[in-house]
């Protein structure tokens, strides 16, 4: 039997890798998807980018003799980070590295070389790009020069017409969202707590969850035994342009997490004028509170802060109404892909005119 189930696995694994596209067209641009052999993430997580590089080089030659490019752009310390400086040594250009979260809160803990690779990869790049102002400290705690970290905003348009619905005018129940992985971190145990409380006030509500994930047996058990069940749905994984006809339809957005970098969901939310919930501490929950009143901020891990906070705003409808006008317009301004992209161009053009009196 064990033969036939490792043949099995192999044969499955051979199928997944054939599916995935070598290359393909986004618009105008041409997308590579080259593929190359890792260790196990478990141990060897920090290291993937010097393996990955084996397999990438001939691909990275071959597309810069044709294109001679000014400026490589990495995403993530590590494999894209590794790659992208030992590429630099022959193209000699200079590389912007987006720090997005996990290069800090997991790559570091994993394994001390995991740590070391992330240092020397953030010490040894010509520019970062952090994604909050809490991704921003992280890295200059680890004596990265201030002047080389640069704050980019994500963006939250909509690529597709979203059909909002109609203002709750009190006739219906109040929705509430969240959208994420369902896991420890995203704080869905807490908030589930809080909607028990406000069931037991007579509150009447709808939760829709959105996401998919190892706790979510365990939230479903939750529910049961809060004897909310059958306000909380489970909707499982959805396509990001499904998810916005969720976001279009809830009355308020919440998502209690923490260890988050940023959280794209709360613009996204914002995007269509919602109120949000977030936590305190946490990158983009901090940085939207700094630009105006859009978010109600509440204490990780904390019952009673995320159910005064749903209480207030689900008995004043014009508070909701107007912190989705103010996150709109922060998103409109600050969180726009337009606006992303053009601060990404202008600091791009800095980094190169730099590099070239190096």
């Amino acid at each position: 039997m064990q033969p036939k189930s490792f043949i099995n696995k192999w044969s499955d694994w051979k199928k997944d890798l054939n599916s995935i596209p070598t290359q393909a067209e986004i618009g105008n641009l041409q997308v590579y998807y080259p593929h190359y052999t890792s260790p196990p993430r478990q141990i060897f997580h920090g290291t993937w980018g010097y393996f990955a590089y084996l397999f990438l080089k001939p691909l990275l030659q071959d597309l810069y003799v044709r294109n001679h490019f000014d400026i490589i752009h990495a995403h993530y310390a590590t494999p894209s980070g590794t790659i992208a400086l030992l590429a630099r040594e022959w193209m000699k250009i200079p590389v912007a590295l987006s720090i997005h979260g996990s290069d800090l809160t997991y790559t570091v803990k994993q394994k001390p070389i995991g740590e070391q690779v992330v240092r020397k990869t953030l010490e040894r790049v010509d520019a970062i790009f952090a994604n909050s102002t809490k991704t921003a400290q992280q890295i200059l705690n680890y004596d990265v020069k201030s002047n080389k970290v640069h704050i980019v905003r994500l963006g939250a348009d909509a690529e597709f017409p979203v059909k909002m619905s109609d203002t709750n005018d009190g006739k219906r129940k109040i929705q509430i969202l969240s959208v994420g992985y369902l896991e420890t971190r995203k704080g869905y145990r807490y908030l589930l707590q809080a909607l028990g409380k406000l069931a037991s006030l007579g509150y009447e509500f709808d939760y829709i969850i959105v996401g998919d994930g190892e706790q979510e047996t365990a939230l479903r058990n939750l529910a049961r035994s809060l004897q909310i069940d059958q306000s909380v749905h489970f909707m499982g994984y959805k396509t990001h342009e499904k998810v916005w006809d969720y976001y279009s339809k809830c009355d308020i957005f919440v998502l209690p997490s923490w260890d988050e970098a940023f959280g794209l969901v709360y613009i996204e939310a914002l995007s269509l004028a919602k109120p949000v919930i977030g936590c305190e501490g946490e990158g983009g929950p901090e940085d939207l509170k700094s630009l105006g009143d859009c978010i109600e901020l509440v204490k990780p891990r904390d019952v009673d802060s995320i159910f005064t906070a749903l209480k207030k705003l689900i008995d004043h409808p014009e508070r909701r109404k107007e912190m989705g006008k103010n996150g709109q317009k922060i998103v409109l301004e600050q969180y726009s892909w337009e606006h992303t992209a053009s601060t990404t161009i202008e600091l791009y053009k800095g980094i190169i005119d730099a590099y070239k009196t190096t």
